[in-house]
């Protein structure tokens, strides 16, 4: 676990009151551990704990978020957000203290949580199956720092009533691209070059992915689906790709939208997952498209958006307007003679 946002804290609070934070933070987090934890030690806000089951690694877990949560309530002048990462796996005593990769992957994706949140891997989740102590929703699939793919869960307390409650609907970006005219560029180069080109390609976009925090969830041919928690950011990633594959001679059209998904077999779907795949497919060589809705949302951002019309897309009840988007150009101060 660790403190979302501590460099800001001792950027602006300084390290009198940083240090009063990490005091805090230290007492409630210890106040939670119990007899089953076999290790515990902190470095700066990291914290980490290991435990002989992921069952108690959860349950100690939820408790420390919730003590946060009214530690927050109370302290509104010092709060405390913490995120939580929990993956289950061999650990090996150095010492006094346990490494392993588990607690490697356990800490990006405390990295990864948001405040309050906890975080699981599959590994964790396969193991408690047969338990279910805690509220599970399904993240999809996530390519943790360094290449690792995992799946994600996030776990609340079984009585959380906001977990009962949710039904697992929320907003996302949803981010599409796909490799224009990929079969006959195939034909015309050779299957193993074209195999080359495409493995550059994904590299790239993947590249594109990470640097603007968006998440991988499937590869259909020659094109991504992923998500991101911000519509600029996912049109950052298109542009960013499109420019640098096109330099390596190939050209992928991109779509962009953002609606209410669920989790469906463990990905995110729903209608707005289906308009996000519709609008890049109206996309030409080197075009980013994005609905209405997108457009809406980034008034006064650093895009400039060209007018497609309104087109119907396919399994959609109404129709869409589509819009071209790009940077938008820097705006000159003319100069002022003195």
């Amino acid at each position: 676990m660790d403190i979302k946002g501590f460099a800001a804290i001792v950027a602006s609070a300084g390290d009198t009151n940083a240090a009063l934070v990490l005091r805090a933070y230290d007492r409630i987090v210890r106040s939670k551990l119990t007899s089953a934890t076999l290790d515990a030690g902190r470095v700066a806000d990291s914290f980490h704990a290991v435990f002989a089951s992921p069952s108690q690694a959860i349950k100690t877990a939820v408790a420390i978020a919730d003590a946060f949560q009214r530690h927050n309530v109370r302290r509104v002048d010092m709060p405390i957000l913490v995120a939580f990462g929990v993956d289950a796996g061999q650990t090996i005593r150095q010492g006094e203290h346990y490494v392993g990769s588990a607690l490697v992957l356990a800490s990006r994706l405390a990295s990864r949580a948001r405040p309050g949140q906890v975080l699981v891997s599959d590994t964790v989740f396969a193991l408690l199956r047969a338990e279910r102590p805690a509220h599970v929703r399904d993240l999809g699939a996530w390519r943790a720092k360094g290449g690792q793919m995992t799946h994600v869960y996030e776990v609340r307390a079984a009585d959380d009533p906001e977990a009962v409650a949710s039904n697992d609907r929320f907003l996302s970006a949803l981010f599409f691209t796909d490799i224009v005219q990929s079969t006959a560029s195939a034909a015309k180069v050779g299957d193993r070059r074209w195999r080359d080109v495409v493995e550059r390609h994904n590299s790239i976009v993947r590249d594109e992915l990470k640097r603007q925090q968006g998440t991988e969830i499937d590869t259909a041919g020659d094109g991504f689906y992923a998500s991101f928690d911000a519509a600029s950011r996912a049109i950052e990633c298109a542009l960013s790709a499109r420019d640098r594959v096109h330099a390596i001679g190939v050209d992928i059209r991109a779509g962009v939208h953002v609606g209410e998904c669920e989790m469906v077999g463990g990905k995110i779907g729903g209608l707005a997952v289906s308009v996000g795949a519709r609008v890049m497919a109206h996309a030409g060589a080197g075009e980013v498209l994005v609905s209405q809705t997108v457009k809406d949302l980034l008034i006064g951002a650093r895009f400039s958006f060209v007018d497609r019309g309104r087109v119907a897309l396919k399994g959609v009840p109404e129709e869409v307007n589509l819009f071209v988007v790009e940077r938008a150009p820097a705006v000159t101060r003319p100069s002022q003679d003195m």
